[in-house]
């Protein structure tokens, strides 16, 4: 199971956009703007962060600035209804793109399919001690 970080001002859409994710058997993690969603980043946990962006050069921005600097940055997909957001998205290394308006269902499954794409560590760090010192 995975865990989505959903960053969405709209808590009616918010709350639309998780209740598919969970369906999924996703985890979610909902908040209404970047400085919660880069706090929640730094916390851990995160395997990718689904972002509806008014402006996606300038949030999207911000945030991806904060996940790089995360030993394993989750992987951003970006939601916006801008006629640049496609170009922008890929401009700025998002992951994956959905256009707005979008169905609950459609970004579930890009989320899914993201996480499920991405190679994870399964090894505690004790093994992980334990083998580098192999």
């Amino acid at each position: 199971m995975g865990t989505i970080l959903i960053v969405q001002a709209d808590p009616e859409l918010r709350l639309e956009w998780s209740a598919a994710i969970r369906l999924r058997g996703l985890a979610v993690v909902e908040v209404g703007d970047i400085t919660e969603a880069v706090r929640h980043a730094r916390e851990g946990g995160i395997d990718a962060v689904v972002l509806d962006s008014m402006d996606p050069a300038r949030s999207a921005r911000a945030l991806i600035e904060e996940l790089q600097r995360l030993p394993e940055p989750p992987p951003l997909i970006l939601v916006s209804s801008s006629p640049q957001a496609p170009e922008q998205s890929a401009h700025l290394g998002a992951a994956a793109f959905v256009p707005k308006p979008c169905a609950p269902e459609d970004l579930a499954m890009v989320a899914e399919k993201l996480i499920s794409a991405r190679p994870r560590n399964i090894l505690d760090e004790d093994t992980e001690r334990r083998m580098r010192d192999l």
